[in-house]
């Protein structure tokens, strides 16, 4: 991607390095509550730092000024408000075998290292792994091997893990580098397309505005479905590629060199199945469907404001349920407006956020009529149709706001891939 690196870590290399900082020194940062305020704070100004006017107009560097940051406020608020991870905190690693039998692998719980250099990976992949991955206050866990989930059931730990066998290193391998491939031919389609629409083009002092999708022709109710899908299909694909991409690197590199984080298991893919999306439109959209990069901590925040009863359905599925869904769609809403603010081009901030926020709104009328469906003993086929038309339209309807602005500030004129081989073939 067309970033400019320079800029970029000058804007956003405050917040990470005072977290980083706070995690392999917490007999400073965490002897008290009072200064894990102050180092939140110092954090929340880093954001402020990053966010001042700027004359960078490389829309992915301008996007990530604000972006970048926001995420980093919410990892620290999650480390340092909620959690002590030098106390609370382990991760799993491989077992040294002093005898040097080559016997089945086996892992055990790393606390928090006394030797410095030590020290620093551990932060350093606790600040990184997003998802929790093979972290002690992660539950849910992707396909993991037996003597890992042993590892968790000897903690008392319960976790949720996919089934299915478990592929070896050269399986993996082969498996993301096709993967990779086609990424890379679906992308550069994409892109193909996305140059050819003036929608997702635009100049960057032009005063056009793309918000709700307009303008888009006489024919809206199939040119815009057609934008939002080609905006979403881009954005996924990028997402996925640059996984899949960091996946081999880490995976080529091997246990040798990086531990656990060598190890197949700990790259699972990003995405749910076409069955989430098809069969329990929006709530398996959001719940499964999409990425969840960001979803745990999201979710760990809002647990600690929102915490009911785990026997308290009516709380968990009532008013409360709905406040702690908009809220988890809020915080992804700060993150993404905070990029649009960054921007030199006119967008749409205050709107990408409630795009986001209302999220939840659309959720909650799925489950109901879902729920009304299942009262009235729809048939399957009549259910499955109801749930893709009311995805679709919730999609027209509120989509080209998120999307619009992710046009209006210029992301999909990033130049993300080296070689174009549908320009070469199409030329």
């Amino acid at each position: 991607m067309d970033i400019e690196l320079g800029p970029l870590l000058k804007r956003t290399i405050w917040g990470p390095a005072i977290l980083f900082t706070a995690l392999i020194v917490p007999k400073v940062f965490y002897s008290s509550y009072a200064t894990r305020l102050l180092t939140f704070a110092a954090v929340g100004g880093s954001v402020v730092w990053a966010l001042q006017p700027h004359d960078v107009d490389n829309a992915a560097t301008s996007y990530l000024f604000g972006f970048a940051p926001c995420w980093v406020l919410i990892v620290a608020a999650v480390l340092l408000l909620l959690y002590n991870p030098a106390r609370d905190f382990r991760r799993i690693r491989r077992k040294r075998d002093e005898h040097g039998n080559h016997g089945g692998v086996e892992y055990e719980w790393e606390a928090f290292p006394e030797q410095l250099s030590k020290r620093c990976w551990w932060a350093l992949d606790l600040m990184m792994n997003w998802r929790g991955l093979g972290w002690s206050y992660q539950r849910r866990q992707h396909l993991i091997p037996d003597a890992v989930k042993r590892v968790y059931d000897e903690a008392g730990i319960n976790v949720k893990r996919d089934g299915g066998p478990i592929q070896t290193r050269s399986s993996f391998l082969l498996q993301q580098s096709w993967y990779f491939a086609m990424d890379y031919v679906l992308l550069d389609l994409c892109i193909y397309f996305l140059d050819r629409d003036p929608w997702f083009n635009r100049d960057l002092d032009s005063n056009e505005k793309l918000l709700f999708g307009h303008p888009a022709g006489n024919y809206d109710i199939l040119v815009r479905p057609y934008r939002i899908f080609l905006g979403t299909l881009a954005t996924y694909i990028v997402m996925d590629v640059a996984h899949v991409a960091l996946a081999l690197a880490c995976v080529g590199l091997g246990p040798r060199y990086l531990g656990t984080l060598g190890e197949p298991w700990q790259h699972p893919p990003l995405w749910g199945t076409f069955d989430d999306l098809f069969h329990r439109g929006l709530p398996g959209f959001w719940g499964n469907f999409w990425h969840d990069l960001f979803r745990f901590q999201f979710l760990t925040i809002t647990r600690k404001l929102f915490s009911s009863s785990t026997n308290d359905k009516q709380s968990a599925h009532g008013f409360r349920g709905l406040l702690a869904m908009t809220f988890v769609f809020a915080l992804s809403g700060f993150m993404h407006a905070a990029g649009s603010y960054a921007e030199l081009r006119e967008t749409a901030p205050l709107w990408l956020f409630a795009g986001f926020a209302v999220q939840s709104i659309g959720v909650a009328a799925q489950e109901m009529i879902t729920m009304l469906m299942v009262k009235g003993k729809v048939g399957p086929g009549v259910k499955q149709a109801v749930t893709i038309a009311f995805w679709w339209f919730w999609g027209w309807l509120t989509a080209p706001i998120v999307i619009g602005d992710m046009a209006a500030c210029g992301l999909f004129q990033s130049k993300v891939i080296p070689y174009s081989i549908v320009n070469r073939l199409l030329k």
